[in-house]
C-alpha cells in the first residue's frame, strides 16, 4: 500500500532504506519516548528484515509500517505505524518517529492526515488512539492539532528505559475527522 501527499510518499519500508533510518534509529533523543533502544547499523539491518513485512492492516496481522519519504529528495525521513488493536470495536493505534533534521516542518502532520484519511475512509476504522509519554510535548501538539482528544492520563503505567513513565491516551473518532 502506498499513500501520497503534496510533499510525501508513504510506502512500505524496504531493505535498502537502512542508511536513511540510521540517523534517527541511532539518536538517543529521537528514541527517548519509544520502547526500543538506540540501534546500531547492524541492529537496523536486523530490524528491517522484520519491518518490511509490516504491510497488512487486518486483524491478527502485524500492522502497517510506512516509510515517510520526502518526494523532493527521495529520502526516508521517518516512519509511521498503525495497527488494528481492537477488532470488535474497530479501533486502531497510530505512532511515528521522524529524523530530527526534518522536525518542525509539518511532515508528521501531513503524513498523519494521509494515514487517518485511509483509516477512516478505506479501512472504515471507528476510532484511532495514540499513547504518548506525557513528557513528549511535540507529539502532544501534533495529535491535538489533528483534533485528537485527551481521554486519560495513566500515571507511571510504563517502565521504559529504566524509569516509570506516565502516558496520555488520545483518541479520535471517525465522525470527528474533518474530512467526514
Amino acid at each position: 500500500m502506498q499513500l501520497e501527499t503534496d510533499r510525501l510518499i508513504l510506502r512500505p519500508l524496504q531493505a535498502n532504506d537502512v542508511d536513511d533510518l540510521i540517523p534517527y534509529h541511532s539518536d538517543p533523543e529521537s528514541v527517548r519516548y519509544i520502547p526500543w533502544e538506540v540501534r546500531s547499523r547492524d541492529d537496523v539491518v536486523d530490524w528491517l528484515t522484520k519491518a518490511v513485512t509490516f504491510d497488512r492492516f487486518r486483524p491478527a496481522e502485524i500492522g502497517l509500517l510506512f516509510a515517510i519519504v520526502e518526494k523532493s529528495s527521495g529520502q526516508v525521513i521517518g516512519q509511521l505505524n498503525t495497527k488494528l488493536i481492537d477488532e470488535p470495536n474497530n479501533t486502531a493505534n497510530i505512532g511515528y518517529i521522524l529524523n530530527p533534521v526534518f522536525r518542525g516542518k509539518g511532515f508528521v502532520n501531513e503524513a498523519m492526515i494521509a494515514v487517518l484519511d485511509r483509516l477512516f475512509h478505506a479501512e472504515k476504522v471507528h476510532r484511532v488512539v495514540a499513547d504518548i509519554d506525557i513528557r513528549n510535548d511535540e507529539s502532544v501538539r501534533v495529535v491535538e492539532r489533528l483534533g485528537f482528544r485527551r481521554e486519560a492520563t495513566y500515571i507511571e503505567n510504563d517502565f521504559l528505559k529504566g524509569e516509570w513513565c506516565s502516558m496520555y491516551l488520545y483518541a479520535l473518532l471517525s465522525r470527528e475527522w474533518p474530512a467526514n
